[in-house]
């Protein structure tokens, strides 16, 4: 009898240990690696910021996520990672499970261990906004633009910002069909209703230059909205710093 129990006993362990993807899921948790070709760039995790990358982040696997990437002078990248059958767990079932133990194979699928967020479609890298060529391509996709900067405390466009701010005209006279939105952002500091009119203000700068360049002003939305678009809704001077700023996006 203490045989048969030893026995009973030995391939319950067998069982269990062949069950590879329920204890290599850690309860179904998943490490996930942002890092596109950009570093430094600002990873927001179901709207949350997370840091910027390389940044690792442990996720539940049995969720959806949607992503967004922000970095300077490259087009936001805005994307999901969703749940699903991950091959490798899978396999790993099905290579280390006996043809005669089944359960394990059962229990990992009624408990959704072979699940895990997919990350195929995570962008590699980023698109400069100066090499858009076709802005039909990168619709109501944010970007800035280098160097945009003004002089403090007003909507005077400090003259660093010029070459950049002609680049993005000769954009736009090449595209003619194709309109653009310019979004004036400040941080939280200070009054909030000079922080409105001064974003709007850059915003009509900005607008201003690029009518000078020859982009009909009718192709030209400008908006401010002070310190109410926080980037990143934090109190801290990496947060002020980010969320001063103009942004741009194209808009049929």
């Amino acid at each position: 009898m203490k045989k048969q129990y030893l026995f009973l006993a030995l391939i319950s362990s067998a069982l269990f240990l062949n069950s590879c993807a329920t204890i290599l899921r850690k309860d179904k948790s998943q490490v996930v690696n942002f890092a596109p070709k950009q570093d430094k760039t600002l990873v927001f995790v179901n709207g949350e910021y997370v840091g910027q990358s390389p940044v690792s982040m442990e996720v539940d696997a049995t969720k959806d996520y949607n992503v967004k990437y922000v970095n300077q002078s490259y087009v936001t990248e805005e994307f999901t990672m969703k749940k699903g059958i991950l091959n490798k767990w899978l396999i790993a079932d099905i290579f280390s499970i006996p043809a005669t133990a089944v359960i394990p194979l059962i229990v990992d699928w009624k408990t959704g261990a072979w699940n895990g967020v997919k990350t195929g479609n995570m962008p590699s890298s980023m698109k400069h906004w100066s090499e858009i060529t076709n802005p039909n391509d990168y619709l109501n996709q944010l970007f800035q633009i280098e160097n945009l900067y003004f002089e403090t405390g007003s909507a005077v466009i400090k003259s660093e910002a010029y070459s950049n701010l002609d680049k993005l005209a000769t954009i736009l006279n090449n595209n003619p069909d194709v309109k653009i939105a310019v979004h004036g952002h400040t941080d939280k500091t200070g009054n909030y209703d000079s922080n409105v009119k001064l974003s709007k203000d850059r915003a009509a700068s900005v607008k201003k230059y690029l009518s000078d360049k020859g982009v009909n002003m009718s192709r030209i939305k400008d908006e401010g909205h002070g310190p109410d678009i926080p980037m990143i809704d934090k109190d801290t001077k990496e947060a002020y710093d980010y969320n001063r700023r103009v942004e741009f996006s194209y808009f049929l």
